[in-house]
Order: C-alpha cells, then structure tokens, then sequence
C-alpha cells in the first residue's frame, strides 16, 4: 500500500471519526433541547388550561362533549386532557380517562411518554392546581383540596422536527466527507511533492556521478534524512574511490611483472635456452612473490582506509620491536655494509597495535635500508612519544619528499621487490593507532618521526610484547619500498 493511500485512508478515517462523533454529540443535544422546549411548551399550555378552569366558566360543566374543546387546544391535532378534583372526575376530552396519566410525586408537575387506543405516540404532564372558589355547585370542586390536570398532546411534529434536524446534520457530514475524499487525494499528491522531487534526484545517482549530493534545502521534515543519505553517498562514494583506487593500482603494478613472466616464458619456449629448470622456476616465483606482496600491501592499505581493520592497543617495548626488525634486515645490512646505531637502549613502553605498529616501522627500516648509499650510516632513536629514524638521502630533494606518502611513487630507482606502497602504508598505519608520520629533509639526510598521541611508560614488559601475529598484516610489513 502507497504512502499516499495510507495517509487518504488515515485522514479519511480521521475526519469520519470526528465529524461523526462531534454530530451525533450535537444531534443528541440538539434533541434534548428540542424536547425540552416541548415540554416547556407543553407545561405552559397545561397551566393556561387550569386557569381557564379555576375561572368558572368551564367549571360548571359536568363535561365536555365533542366540539367544546377550548379554543388553543382545538387545532393542535390530537389533544387530550382530564381534570379530576380529589376523586372524582371533572372534565375531560374524548377518551382521555382511558389513558394511563403520569402520578403525581410532591406536587411538582411529571412528564412522560404516552400512547392513546389508535397506538399514536403521545407527550404527557400531570400538574395539581388549587380547585375554583368561584363556583359552588361543581361537583366536588368546593371540598377538593387540590385538582389535577392532565394533558397530552401527539408527538408527531416533535419527532419530525427531530428528525429533519438528522437529515441536515448527517447530510452536511456526508457532504464533507465526500468533499475530503475527493480533495485529499490532490492535497497529498501536492503535499507529498518533495517526496516525488527527492526520488527523482535519487535516480540521478549513480557509479558514474558518485560525487552528487541531493539538495538539502527541502522542507524541514525531509532534511534529516536527506543529510543522512548524503551520508551515506559519502560513504559509498569513498568505498567506490578506493575500490577504483585498488583496481587501478592492481592493474597499473601488476602489467610489468605478468609482462615480464609472459616474456620469459614465451622466450624459452620459442627459443629453447636448456638453461637450468629450477633457476627458470626460481625467478618465475620471485615475480609471482613480488605481485603477492604488492596485492597484500595494497589489501592491508585499502582496508586501513576503510576502517576495516580493528586497532587492538596493548603494551608494546619499542626497543624490543625495534631491534627485532633490524635483525630481520640483518642480511641486507651486512651485504650494503651499512652502519646502524641504536640511540637508546631503555625499555620504552608505547600502547599501540604490535601488528600495525610493525608494519609502520618495518616499511621505514626496509626503506632506508634499501635506498640509503651504501656504506652509509642509520641512527635509530626513541623517547617518551616519539620514535625517530635517520638515513643519508642523498638523491632527494624537498619536492620528492612532498610526494613519497603517495601510493607507487619512487625515485626512478630499480624497485626490486618493494612496491612504492611502503610510506603510504606506514603512514595509513600510523593514522589508525593515533599517530603521525612525519618526513623531513635536512642537511642531505631524511628524519622520519613517528609520534603518538597515546601515554608511554619506562616499565619493563614481557618479552613478546614486542612482537606481532603472524597475519596478513604482519606479511604486509616485508613490502619495503618508498
């Protein structure tokens, strides 16, 4: 069912509800008025007619016969009244001491519905009176105490003024709610018309225009939840960037190393070379181990920037991370005869990721290490918030400094097996857990600080704090590169 149906049916229902029970509250007060100025009326009738009796024209009669009804009764329709002192009968009309009077009850005159022979509905009143002084040879007038009067007169025009009063206040109901019913529809469809703009907009968006927003200047109940699904298209579209961004950068890496393992392959197979098959091989899986560490770098980056990967803080010993990974690079050290110094040797505690913390520092060791000159000297030193990392960088200049936190960048330099995602990763890395990667180049040499937001302590931990899971992550950390 349609929103605009619902709401027609609603408001319909709505209307029906009150305009109904406001009527029939109305119609019944209405009606009680009505018969209460009947009554009235009735009782005003009934009092002129005991005076007129206690007058003594009247009084004298024994009875009145057909035609010598009094003059405001005789065109009243069906009339019927009959007057009694203590307990005998004075006057009455035709058939009227055959109807069941109301009794009296302490004097005060009683009102109620009656029904004559014919079955005709009537409206009676009982009143007492004090009997004529006037006239002595009534029968039974001069000793009576009090007299009672009775009249009833036909209910007829009561009820049918009643009832055209129904069919006016019901009518009018039913006008109205024909008239809502014709006109809600078109009131809703015009009041729902930023809905309908808002849907249009909506279909506008797409994978190919993922930077449009809708247009917040709607009404005040749509901008809620116009701002939160332009939101949501932020959201999606930085999901759709880095998707894009992934693809690309696969596609752009990838196409050397499959073209160079396509080469090679094509090569020895056209011209047979008989050189040694695991030598072939083993440079076959050296490019197939530079696309897995290029593809799970840049999983590990995009991940990172999505907000997929959980940090888990704990207690890391930065010294202890620090000289793990240097002897991991021990090899590639020895062989470009590089000079390490460690500038501390006290236990510093940081609360970080060990995983990503080691992916961070890791990239910035394998870093220089594979591009300082060889022979060179690295100095390696840490204090209560920050780690720093000092290497000669002697082909650089400021400019490349401003574009190595950039994915794939590298100096023109033979690449070997790093990636060019090594600073992006770090400093992605580094964002996650609260803190900041900064590279500065001063006097020749590049200063890389790593510092954090999060309190460090001198206190001695266990040993593996310094260590990392084996995991995605960690595997992300050997792709060195600048």
């Amino acid at each position: 069912m349609s929103i605009r149906l619902r709401i027609t049916l609603f408001l319909v229902g709505a209307i029906v509800l009150t305009l109904g029970s406001a009527t029939w509250l109305l119609d019944a007060h209405i009606d009680n008025e009505v018969a209460a100025q009947a009554d009235t009326n009735l009782l005003e009738r009934a009092q002129a007619l005991s005076d007129i009796f206690r007058m003594g024209p009247i009084a004298t009669q024994s009875a009145l016969g057909t035609g010598r009804m009094p003059q405001f009764l005789a065109d009243d329709g069906i009339v019927y009244f009959n007057i009694r002192c203590g307990d005998e009968h004075v006057l009455s009309s035709p058939a009227a001491a055959d109807l069941h009077w109301p009794t009296m009850s302490a004097g005060k005159p009683v009102f109620a519905d009656m029904s004559d022979a014919k079955g005709s509905e009537l409206r009676g009143v009982s009143l007492s009176f004090p009997p004529s002084s006037l006239t002595g040879s009534g029968k039974g007038t001069s000793s009576a105490s009090s007299c009672h009067l009775g009249l009833a007169v036909d209910l007829k025009e009561v009820r049918s003024f009643q009832t055209s009063m129904d069919r006016i206040e019901y009518g009018c109901v039913l006008i109205a709610v024909l008239i809502v019913a014709l006109l809600a529809p078109l009131l809703i469809r015009r009041g729902l018309k930023p809905l309908t703009r808002l849907a249009e907009a909506v279909q506008l968006i797409g994978p190919e225009s993922p930077e449009r927003r809708l247009d917040t200047d709607s009404s005040s109940e749509l901008k809620p939840l116009i701002m939160r699904f332009n939101e949501v298209l932020s959201r999606m579209e930085e999901g759709l960037m880095r998707e894009r961004q992934f693809a690309s950068g696969v596609a752009h890496e990838l196409r050397t190393p499959l073209a160079e393992m396509h080469t090679m392959i094509e090569v020895e197979l056209r011209y047979p070379s008989h050189a040694d098959l695991r030598a072939f091989l083993a440079v076959i899986g050296n490019i197939g181990m530079e696309m897995e560490r290029l593809v799970t770098a840049l999983l590990l980056l995009t991940r990172i920037e999505a907000g997929i990967e959980r940090v888990q803080y704990q207690s890391i010993d930065i010294g202890a991370l620090t000289r793990k990974l240097l002897e991991r690079l021990g090899e590639d050290i020895h062989r470009r005869h590089l000079d390490v110094t460690l500038g501390t040797r006290q236990a510093l505690i940081w609360q970080a990721d060990p995983t990503l913390l080691e992916v961070v520092l890791g990239n910035l060791l394998g870093n220089a290490v594979a591009y300082a000159p060889v022979g060179s000297r690295l100095r390696v030193s840490y204090q209560s918030n920050s780690w720093t990392l000092q290497n000669d960088a002697p082909g650089l200049d400021e400019d490349d400094v401003l574009l190595m936190h950039r994915r794939f960048w590298r100096k023109g330099q033979d690449a070997g097996v790093h990636t060019g995602l090594g600073v992006a990763l770090a400093t992605a890395a580094a964002g996650i857990q609260s803190m900041h990667l900064s590279l500065k180049l001063m006097s020749g040499q590049l200063h890389a600080v790593v510092r954090t937001d999060r309190p460090a302590s001198l206190s001695v931990t266990d040993s593996s704090s310094g260590t990392g899971a084996s995991s995605p992550r960690a595997l992300a950390s050997e792709c060195l590169s600048r």
